[in-house]
This record gives C-alpha cells, structure tokens and sequence, in this order.
C-alpha cells in the first residue's frame, strides 16, 4: 500500500505513459503476428492476395493504439488487371484471417491481463 500521498500522486501520474507504452508494445507485436499467420493460411493463386495483407493504424492524437489488419486493394492482380478486391469471398470459402485471430488473440488477452496486474501492483505498492 502507498502510505505517502506524494509516492502515489507521482505513481498516478507516471501511469499514463507506462501503460501507452506496454499496450503499444503488446499491441505491435500481435499485429505482426496476426499478418504473418494470415499471410501464411491465406489461400494463394498468384500471391496478389497475400501480397495484399497489411498493417494499418490510425487513432487520435496521442492515442495511436488503432490498427486494422487489412487485406485487399492496393494491389494488382496480374492475372486480371484488378485491384485486389476479392478478400472476402476467399476468407468465406478459405478462412485465413479468423483462424488467424484466433490464434493471436490468446496471447494479447494475456499481455494485456498481465500489464494491468503490473498497474494494479504499482498502484498498491
């Protein structure tokens, strides 16, 4: 328990930013795991599909914790002469991007668990 009233007002204030950063971290490696598995279960013809998947982020000011995992456009399929425009018809015949959630998504519960044990921790020391 923080017995000195000063010890917890720079604990609170230090927070914030100590927990950007972790959330961030976390947030940035299961991201890129989350494309390289769906880049890897992706059903490949000529490679456009894959080629496709990427990372995208976005958010608000300081608050850059957004990031979408796309697939499609962007890239030409040279097959066709299309953008890329077919993922989700393929993820309904040939899931890649929900088997590959599903893999990731154990891991971020347990980061993120794991960071805000560290905070409640922190709080009461």
């Amino acid at each position: 328990m923080i017995d000195d009233v000063r010890k917890l007002v720079q604990v609170v204030h230090e927070l914030p930013e100590a927990v950007d950063e972790e959330v961030e971290a976390c947030l940035q490696r299961n991201i890129t795991l989350f494309k390289g598995l769906a880049q890897i279960y992706v059903h490949v013809d000529t490679g456009s599909l894959r080629d496709s998947i990427r990372i995208e982020r976005g958010g608000i000011e300081k608050r850059w914790h957004v990031y979408r995992l796309r697939a499609g456009g962007y890239i030409v399929n040279p097959q066709t002469g299309r953008l890329v425009d077919y993922a989700l018809p393929v993820e309904a015949k040939y899931p890649f991007m929900a088997p590959a959630w599903e893999e990731v998504k154990t891991s971020v519960e347990t980061e993120l668990e794991a960071i805000q044990q560290r905070i409640n921790s922190d709080v009461g020391k």
